[in-house]
C-alpha cells in the first residue's frame, strides 16, 4: 500500500492513491511543489477507468487542444462513482500537496456539475521600453494592443501570452507595439470557456514620448437628418486613438471645425454628429495634449457617403477600346468612390487586376507592396479636396537622369452598369463605393492618365518598366531559355528575395512552346514572385496571380498565392524581372 498511509483520507481508487503519493514524496523533497493544471489532468485521468478507457487514453482526450474546463469536466464525470467523487473531494479539502488555482477550479468543475464561474479580475501595469505584467485568472490568455502605437501602424489586438497556474503574467511587447513613455496599452483576459474580462487600459510611466495617431480608416460618415452627419466606427473594437485624445473635424466645403474628446477607451462618444451633408469631405487631426496642440497636422481625410457632384475634379483616362460602342461612346459609367485611401497600410493582397489586359502592372505593384509598402504610401498623397496625387519617376535614357512626374486624379472610377463594381483594378475583395480601399485603383488610374488612356496601358507591357517608374531605380530583365543554368537562375532569384528587391515573372505566349492546359498557370501572363522555399534537395518558388485568385490545385486558399517546384517554374516561365542590385 505504497503511499496510501499519507493520504489526506483513505482513497478508494488505488491508482489515484499511487499517483497522489508520488506527488507527496516530491513535496517532501521540493517544498514548493504544487498541483498545477497538468498534474490535475493526470489525477482525473485515473478516474476514467469506469468508462472503459485506460488512464492513458483518458489523459489524451483531456489534453486535446481547444477543450474548455467545462468540456474536460464533462469527460471526467461520465461514469464517475460516488466513491470517486469522495476521493476528489478529499483532495480538495484535506490534501497535503497545495492546489494551484487552475487545478482547484478544474476539480470544482467536476464536482459542481457546472462550468467554472468566470473570474473577470484583471490588474496590470505597463513599463516604458519593456512590456506589461499583472494578474488575472489562472491560465487565462492575455490579449493586448498598444493603442498609442496601433493607431499609427494599423496593428491591432494580438495574443501577448498566458497567465501561469497562479494567474501571473509578464511579457515584453516588441516591434511597433513596444511601449514608449506615456503610451497607453489595453489588455483583456480570455478564459477557458471563451469569455473575456473587460478591457483594462494602463499607461506607461514617464513623459509622453509618442504623438497620438488616429485610425482614420475606422471612421465612417453617413448623412443624418437636419443637416447632420453621423459619425461611427466600423470595427467591433472601435478604439480610434489614445484615451482622452482630442479630434478636430474640418469640413473642407464649409471650413467649419468641430472638436471632440475621446473617452477613456479611445472611443467616440455615442451619438456624435457633425454639421454637413452627403458628399462632404472632412479632414481629421488628433492631439494628445502634448503633441500637435494646435491640431494643424492632418491625420487623414474621410468623405461622407452619398451625395453627388457635377463634372470631374481631375481628368479621367479614356476607356479601353473594348469598352466603347461602335460610335465611340462608353459602354460603362463613372461613379465617385469615397472609401479610404489606405486600410491598415499597403499590402499585396490589396492588388486585384480588373478586366484590363495589363497583368504586368498589378504584378509589379504587388511585388513592390510585398517588399516596400512604405514606398507606395510615400508616392501617393490625398490632397484633401477629393483629388489624389501619385508621383512617378521618369528616366531619360540618353542622359540617365530621372525626374519626378506628379499625376493628379480623382476617385471617379469606371464601373459595370449592371453591378456597380469597378471595371479595372480594385482594392481587395470589397468593391463597395463607400468602403473599397482606393490606393491601387487610383495608382492604376494615375498610370493610365500619365500614359494616355486605359487602352494605352491595357495591351501588354513590361513589369520591369513599372519597377523603375515606381522606385526610380534601374531594373534587371532576364530571359529563360534551354541554356539557362538552374543554379545561376536560383541564385539570381534568391538574392533578389533576400535583398528585398521586387520580382515579377512572365509566362510564354499562349500559342508558344508550352501548353498550359490543366497546369493552373496561364500563358501570356505576369505573376509576382514573392518568396522561395527548400525542402531537402527540392527547391520551390512562391508566386502570386495578380487576379487575387486562381492557382494550381492543392495550394491552400484560392488567394492567388501558390508554391511551384523550381524545375516546373523553369518549364512554364519565360522571364524574370527585378530591380538591379544596389551598387
Amino acid at each position: 500500500m505504497l503511499g496510501i498511509e499519507s493520504m489526506p483520507a483513505p482513497l478508494s481508487d488505488r491508482r489515484l492513491a499511487t499517483v497522489y503519493a508520488s506527488l507527496e514524496r516530491k513535496l517532501e523533497r521540493e517544498p514548493r511543489t504544487s498541483i498545477g493544471k497538468d498534474h490535475a489532468l493526470e489525477l482525473l485521468a485515473e478516474l476514467g477507468d469506469r468508462t472503459g478507457k485506460s488512464a492513458k487514453a483518458m489523459l489524451t482526450e483531456l489534453r486535446a487542444p481547444g477543450l474548455t474546463v467545462s468540456q474536460q469536466a464533462a469527460l471526467v464525470k461520465t461514469g464517475l462513482t460516488p466513491d470517486e467523487r469522495a476521493d476528489l473531494k478529499a483532495l480538495l479539502t484535506s490534501g497535503k500537496v497545495p492546489l494551484a488555482p487552475a487545478a482547484r477550479a478544474l476539480f470544482e468543475a467536476v464536482l459542481g456539475g457546472a462550468p467554472v464561474a468566470r473570474d473577470a479580475t484583471l490588474s496590470a501595469e505597463a513599463t516604458a521600453g519593456s512590456g506589461v505584467r499583472g494578474t488575472t485568472k489562472p491560465n487565462a490568455t492575455i490579449e493586448a494592443v498598444n493603442v498609442s502605437a496601433a493607431a499609427g501602424s494599423g496593428h491591432d489586438v494580438f495574443v501577448l501570452g498566458q497567465a501561469d497556474d497562479h494567474g501571473r503574467f509578464s511579457a515584453r511587447l516588441t516591434g511597433p507595439q513596444r511601449p514608449k513613455e506615456g503610451d497607453f496599452v489595453r489588455l483583456r483576459a480570455r478564459f477557458d470557456d471563451g469569455t473575456t474580462s473587460d478591457w483594462l487600459t494602463v499607461q506607461a510611466a514617464g513623459a509622453d514620448a509618442r504623438p497620438a495617431a488616429l485610425l482614420v480608416n475606422r471612421l465612417e460618415l453617413s448623412p443624418a437628418s437636419s443637416g447632420k452627419v453621423a459619425v461611427r466606427t466600423r470595427d467591433d473594437e472601435p478604439h480610434l486613438s489614445e484615451p482622452g485624445a482630442t479630434l478636430a473635424f474640418k469640413n473642407v466645403r464649409t471650413g467649419d471645425v468641430e472638436r471632440i474628446t475621446l473617452d477613456d477607451q479611445g472611443k467616440l462618444p455615442k451619438g456624435f454628429t457633425l454639421a454637413g451633408k452627403g458628399g462632404d469631405r472632412f479632414s481629421v487631426a488628433v492631439s494628445d495634449g502634448s503633441f500637435n496642440k494646435a491640431l494643424k497636422e492632418t491625420a487623414g481625410f474621410i468623405t461622407v457617403a452619398g451625395g453627388s457632384r457635377s463634372g470631374d475634379l481631375a481628368p479621367t483616362p479614356a476607356l479601353h477600346k473594348d469598352e466603347l460602342n461602335k460610335d465611340g461612346t462608353p459602354k460603362m459609367t463613372k461613379k465617385t468612390f469615397s472609401g479610404p485611401l489606405f486600410v491598415d497600410g499597403v499590402s499585396m493582397a490589396d492588388v486585384h487586376q480588373g478586366s484590363l489586359a495589363n497583368c504586368y502592372f498589378p504584378a509589379a505593384v504587388a511585388a513592390v507592396a510585398k517588399v516596400d509598402p512604405a514606398l507606395l504610401q510615400k508616392i501617393m498623397k490625398d490632397n484633401g479636396d477629393g483629388t489624389f496625387t501619385v508621383t512617378f519617376t521618369q528616366r531619360d535614357w540618353e542622359t540617365g537622369r530621372t525626374k519626378k512626374v506628379p499625376i493628379t486624379v480623382d476617385a471617379d472610377l469606371w464601373i459595370k452598369p449592371d453591378k456597380g463594381t469597378p471595371v479595372y483594378g480594385r482594392g481587395g475583395t470589397d468593391m463597395q463605393p463607400e468602403t473599397m480601399e482606393l490606393w491601387f485603383p487610383l495608382l492604376e488610374k494615375a498610370y493610365a492618365q500619365w500614359k494616355g488612356s486605359y487602352d494605352t496601358v491595357g495591351n501588354g507591357g513590361v513589369a520591369s518598366d513599372v519597377f523603375e517608374e515606381l522606385t526610380g531605380k534601374a531594373s534587371d530583365y532576364y530571359d529563360l531559355n534551354a541554356r539557362t543554368n538552374p543554379d545561376t537562375l536560383w541564385k539570381r532569384i534568391t538574392s533578389a528575395v533576400d535583398d528585398g528587391r521586387p520580382i515579377a515573372v512572365g509566362t510564354h505566349e499562349e500559342k508558344g512552346p508550352v501548353h498550359y492546359t490543366n497546369t493552373g498557370v496561364f500563358g501570356d501572363h505576369a505573376y509576382s514572385l514573392i518568396g522561395y522555399q527548400t525542402e531537402g534537395n527540392r527547391r520551390f518558388v512562391v508566386l502570386r496571380n495578380p487576379w487575387g485568385d486562381t492557382e494550381p490545385k492543392n495550394n491552400g486558399p484560392d488567394d492567388g498565392v501558390f508554391k511551384l517546384p523550381f524545375d516546373r517554374f523553369m518549364d512554364l516561365f519565360a522571364n524574370v524581372m527585378t530591380l538591379a542590385p544596389d551598387a
